[in-house]
């Protein structure tokens, strides 16, 4: 962390060091006039000849145009498209030789599913997915008082390992709740990962992380701000939140680590949020996923390939550990650097599939065309379209540029619900409510396209029947706009609307 706080310091350095000295020869004003003409046509052509979307390309046009300079500066850290994740050649051959390490022990599609579910799966390994497992027992955890006890209860259980990554970590009553466990199992001989996202969690200092790494945990920020590299990793977030003990036990869903998503927050009060227990196979999935960007991310460490999934160890990282239970899951991660963005594909895939009903509930609502119309279709078919969203918003430009959609949905038929009990931040999709889906991305372009993420698909399992419950009981206290209702909206929330449509492709 220091090497890459005096790296950083080292470039501004150069950087002020370049502008003293044109400004002492007398050239600086020749040399930011030409910078603020040049450079902006330079990012124009490139984003031109990059055939992004209309929107997404005109959104920039304007930002360049208007604001030449500071819009240069947003698009280095903000516009540019995905660039390969490889902070250098060991990280990226020991994630390579993980992969084909625990290639055999992975989850594989199986026919026990119905026709129509077994045909969504297939489509979705595919686009990416992963294979498809019926040896794994799923739990549904409404809300951060039945989601942090079992955390903490699975945690205080290890006996081998706990991995743990979340986009936002606090220093808080939940945060050091769950460090003091971690701390009492490292205490007890169990190895401890903990990682953080290195822009979600910016402000998780040494003073919480201390006492974590003297009892020896081993501890890594994703792509953290201090790094020299952050202006090319700044928008490509790692908003992935996983929890894997003994690599029999996970979690993943919506909620970060803090007192606000335990309903304790002054801002928020009530937070109404959904995450996920798997045990058995699927298991393994999580602790894939975990582990491949532990490796991108550990790069200092002594952790490689065979620490994982050399002789003797792969046992241990990922044993067997089959669950009979009813129904299957399947593990769909997706991230800027992936071929295709899988996650979103898998979600079309599931409203195609749909024969009745597609109930979603999302923080954030910014669809790209695709899901647009077919969410429409459906609607306009007879199908019981349902889209939950929060009342009161977290951010001003997400919160109307969420509401900015809402005309063309309702006026196809499509049922827009506002949670009125203070903030809803759960991402839910069921279909027909056979088809659960829980996980970390929201319905934006941002979780589709830029960021790192993760979705459980459940089929005909006992957790679409509880997500349904929850989703029933989420209505009756939400708020069913209607087409009249929204065209009477103010005047200013129209204006509101209109700039966050605009900007929503930079979101």
């Amino acid at each position: 962390m220091r090497n890459r706080i005096l790296q950083f310091a080292l470039v501004f350095l150069v950087a002020g060091g370049i502008i003293w000295g044109l400004y002492q020869l007398g050239y600086l004003f020749y040399v930011l006039t030409i910078s603020a003409t040049v450079v902006p046509l330079a990012v124009i052509m490139i984003i031109f000849i990059e055939n992004r979307t209309a929107e997404s390309t005109i959104a920039w046009f304007l930002v360049l145009i208007f604001l030449p300079i500071l819009g240069v500066i947003i698009w280095m850290m903000f516009g540019r498209n995905p660039r390969r994740r490889r902070r250098n050649r060991r990280s990226h051959d020991e994630r390579m030789l993980l992969k084909q390490a625990i290639r055999p022990v992975r989850s594989l599609a199986v026919s026990e599913l119905p026709p129509n579910h077994l045909k969504l799966a297939n489509t979705i390994r595919n686009f990416g997915g992963g294979g498809v497992d019926v040896h794994t027992a799923s739990q549904i955890l409404t809300n951060g008082n039945e989601t942090f006890p079992e955390i903490l209860r699975m945690i205080r259980s290890a006996e081998h390992h706990v991995h743990i990554q979340y986009y936002i970590y606090r220093n808080d009553e939940t945060g050091q709740a769950i460090r003091e466990a971690l701390i009492d199992r490292l205490n007890a001989g169990v190895e401890v990962r903990f990682m953080f996202d290195g822009l979600g969690s910016y402000m998780l200092g040494e003073g919480f992380l201390k006492p974590l790494r003297e009892a020896g945990a081993k501890i890594s920020a994703y792509d953290p701000i201090s790094s020299p590299l952050f202006i090319f990793t700044a928008n490509f977030r790692n908003h992935r939140k996983i929890v894997v003990v003994d690599g029999k036990v996970g979690f993943t869903g919506g909620l970060n680590v803090g007192d606000e998503y335990d309903g304790k927050s002054k801002k928020f009060g009530f937070w109404r949020d959904t995450h996920l227990r798997l045990e058995g196979r699927a298991v393994k999935e999580l602790q894939a996923t975990f582990l491949d960007d532990w490796l991108y991310a550990h790069l200092e460490g002594s952790d490689t390939w065979e620490t994982f999934a050399g002789e003797g160890a792969i046992e241990h990282y990922f044993p067997k550990h089959d669950v009979e239970t009813d129904g299957a899951v399947q593990i769909v991660t997706s991230g800027p650097t992936s071929k295709d963005p899988a996650i979103r594909n898998a979600l079309i895939a599931a409203i195609i599939s749909a024969q009745r009903s597609i109930w979603i509930s999302t923080p954030y609502l910014i669809p790209d065309n695709e899901t647009m119309t077919l969410l429409r279709l459906a609607a306009r078919a007879g199908l019981d379209v349902r889209i939950l969203t929060p009342g009161k918003g977290d951010s001003f430009t997400s919160y109307y540029g969420t509401r900015s959609y809402f005309g063309p949905l309702l006026k196809d038929g499509v049922k827009i619900y506002t949670y009125n009990r203070h903030f809803i931040h759960a991402k839910l999709f069921l279909v027909d409510g056979k088809i659960a889906v829980v996980g970390t991305a929201n319905m934006d372009i941002r979780s589709f396209v830029l960021n790192y993420e993760l979705m459980a698909f459940m089929y005909d399992s006992e957790s679409a029947a509880r997500l349904e419950r929850d989703f029933i009981d989420d209505f009756d206290v939400s708020i069913q706009l209607s087409s009249a209702d929204y065209v009477k909206r103010p005047m200013r929330f129209r204006i509101f609307e209109s700039f966050s449509r605009l900007i929503s492709p930079l979101l």
